[in-house]
């Protein structure tokens, strides 16, 4: 996977010196989003679109996961050799941890924590660190570098935060 075909995303567009940034960035573009679901209609971010698509309460619990999944990834990929990582099972996770039932303004605090946390962890990688491999198993196994994986967990942000914004009004 080098470019999303749904959202655009290009990984070759997200390098090292910048993603600790981009993280940084997206902490500010969650919260306004949640800002506008929340005042239009503070139910409105617990409704599905459809059955089958997630709510933007939903997504926001799924991104939060993802990064707090992604940072242990990350940390593991440094001190292990070519580690290879368990999925997350999203949809389990999902109905599992009752993300349709989360609190948004607890949910907005850690998200935010979630997205700090990613954006130091990467902002304190030393330059050979980019280069250490894993084994990433989506959506096919493949040795993957930290520099490739960073482009994919800011993908994962960046994707889902498009998933909301098809939720706004209009």
């Amino acid at each position: 996977m080098e470019r999303c075909d749904e959202c655009g995303f290009q990984y070759s567009d997200h390098g090292p010196d910048g993603l600790a940034d981009e993280f940084t960035a997206m902490r500010e573009a969650f919260a306004r989003r949640l800002r506008i679901l929340e005042e239009q209609d503070p139910s409105a971010l617990a409704k599905r679109i459809s059955p089958d698509v997630w709510s933007a309460l939903e997504y926001v619990c799924h991104v939060r996961d993802v990064l707090l999944a992604q940072r242990e990834r990350l940390y593991l990929a440094l001190i292990a050799d070519c580690p290879s990582f368990a999925p997350i099972f999203g949809q389990r996770r999902a109905e599992l941890a009752h993300y349709g039932s989360e609190r948004p303004a607890e949910l907005s605090t850690q998200l935010d924590s979630a997205l700090a946390m990613t954006a130091w962890a990467y902002a304190n990688l030393e330059p050979e660190a980019w280069a250490r491999q894993c084994v990433y198993n989506f959506p096919e196994p493949a040795k993957r570098n930290i520099a490739w994986f960073g482009a994919h967990t800011l993908h994962e942000v960046a994707h889902h935060l498009g998933d909301i914004d098809r939720q706004l009004p209009q």
